[in-house]
């Protein structure tokens, strides 16, 4: 009982290898997949955090005026 509950879990996330003639250019693409998109990870994360800064150095200099208390 044990082992077949293991089991499926594993299952559930092992990667399935590709089966075929081109199971090894697929798994070659794959890989280059993968690096590329570590490489494009903190060059996002960077744009991402330029992008706030950028917003908000232009919401700041036109703060909003707070509502009087009559307002609310």
């Amino acid at each position: 009982m044990i082992d077949t509950t293991r089991h499926t879990a594993q299952s559930l996330f092992q990667r399935v290898a590709p089966e075929g003639s081109n199971a090894a250019k697929l798994q070659d693409i794959r890989a280059r997949q993968i690096l590329r998109m570590r490489e494009l990870r903190p060059v996002e994360r960077q744009q991402r955090l330029e992008n706030r800064t950028r917003n908000a150095n232009l919401v700041t200099p036109l703060a909003r005026k707070e509502p009087s208390h009559g307002a609310v």
